[in-house]
């Protein structure tokens, strides 16, 4: 990565591997802490300002996100300064990004819920600390060793936003998940970060989003203005009493959206289970009809309204904390609860195991057995590690009852520190689906 960090160089105690991805707020890189034995990933922000104040605004925001403890959200282990440049040492992510593995097709409304309900309860959690994330969106939602999202860039926004910008009536955010008061650069608060969060609710149900446009100025416009269409235009397997509680989510107006993410998660569940009815949302739920294009003068009106808009980290702009690329038709892979394909039927029960168990010595032999792979098709097994499969066994049968069990060696070119064992079929082009896979979360020494 040109200008960036070489390979060895020192961090605080972390050395630097390799550059993770560049994005709006920075560039990520993976390093290690040879006394911990830890991975870690690290955020080379941008220099924020050379005054002595807004070298104190990031250190107040960056210990305040560091003091946020939460099974769900992206813990900071350290920050500093390196060569004039403010950094943050986090988690490191093994299992990539929401965005990554975000489907093209709707999720079943339960398997939307187990990535909600986390996410609502963290987002909860740091409004009680009193912290805003402002930034909520499938990139900044990471999947641990364990598949489960967890949320990172905790008060970046803001700290980019004070320190970078000084124009009046600039914003923060990401336009696709902006909430309409943030759109026209009003303060954000708890609210705006709940409309994104219905945002994504509305993305998982119907695999796309409520607002989309040619350019920033249209969907933004559309936040402000357009109210969203129903879920259920896009999904007719889901219910009037689903749309209302999304509906509620995303209106216009902060003071109208559900009082906080967990209450709006928690009447969501009720809605797909039948134990809500839509007639007592009907007063909350705004209309679902889109009305008619403004006028090219509407939309420069709105424009002059917002003043000099600065979007941060917009369009093709994700910061990456891990490696963690989805693989070739790969979904989004959440194992428990297992997947049901439809209402009554019967989950698929996917297992896999390692002798020797974990940790995993590379270079030495191991037998993974396990079941619940497509009788008699071809599959591997292999260690997901750095956003590659790794593979310790490249070719087994599956066996009738689709159980298998082979023996293989720890691929040598693994790094100490986690992975995840699967063991995958592979369709007639050889690639494998990761959210059909058998997982286990794994430890990798030398």
């Amino acid at each position: 990565m040109e200008g960036g960090i070489p390979a060895g160089a020192s961090i605080g105690a972390y050395v630097v591997e390799s550059p993770l991805g560049r994005g709006g707020m920075g560039v990520v890189y993976r390093a290690y802490h040879p006394r911990l034995q830890r991975w870690a990933a690290i955020k080379l922000l941008p220099p924020f300002g050379n005054t002595e104040e807004a070298r104190q605004r990031f250190e107040r925001e960056a210990r305040a996100v560091a003091r946020l403890r939460h099974r769900n959200i992206l813990s900071v282990f350290d920050f500093g300064d390196f060569n004039g440049q403010p950094y943050m040492v986090t988690e490191y992510m093994p299992n990539g990004s929401l965005q990554e593995r975000l489907p093209k097709q709707p999720l079943e409304p339960q398997q939307a819920l187990d990535v909600l309900k986390p996410l609502g309860d963290a987002l909860d959690y740091a409004h009680a600390q009193g912290i805003v994330h402002r930034d909520v969106k499938p990139a900044n939602v990471f999947l641990d060793g364990e598949w489960q999202p967890v949320l990172a860039d905790f008060g970046l926004a803001k700290m980019y936003s004070e320190d970078s910008i000084t124009m009046s009536g600039a914003v923060s955010g990401t336009p696709s998940h902006m909430a309409p008061e943030q759109a026209r650069g009003s303060e954000p608060t708890g609210k705006a970060d709940l409309y994104a969060l219905a945002v994504i609710a509305f993305q998982l149900l119907t695999g796309r989003l409520p607002f989309t446009g040619a350019s920033v100025m249209d969907i933004l416009y559309q936040h402000v203005n357009d109210p969203a269409p129903a879920p259920s235009s896009f999904n007719q397997a889901l219910t009037p009493a689903v749309d209302a509680v999304v509906a509620r989510g995303l209106t216009k107006d902060p003071n109208q959206r559900w009082d906080t993410c967990e209450a709006m998660v928690a009447a969501l569940d009720a809605a797909v289970h039948g134990r809500l009815d839509e007639r007592t949302m009907a007063a909350a739920a705004p209309a679902a009809a889109r009305p008619a294009k403004p006028s090219t003068g509407a939309r420069r009106s709105l424009l002059t309204a917002l003043g000099a808009v600065a979007v941060l980290a917009v369009i093709g702009a994700t910061l990456f904390l891990t490696l963690g690329r989805s693989q070739p038709g790969g979904g989004l892979p959440i194992p428990s609860p297992p997947v049901q394909t439809s209402p009554g039927a019967s989950p698929i029960a996917r297992h896999v195991s390692v002798q020797p168990p974990s940790p995993l010595v590379i270079g030495s032999r191991g037998t993974v057995t396990g079941d619940g792979l497509e009788p008699k098709q071809t599959a591997g097994a292999g260690v997901l590690q750095g956003g590659a499969v790794h593979p310790l066994v490249a070719s087994m049968q599956v066996q009738p009852d689709g159980s298998f069990s082979v023996s293989g060696v720890v691929p040598a070119d693994l790094s100490p520190g986690a992975g995840t064992l699967v063991a995958c079929n592979f369709d007639s082009a050889g690639h494998s689906d990761l959210s059909k896979c058998a997982q286990l979360p794994v430890q990798i020494r030398k």
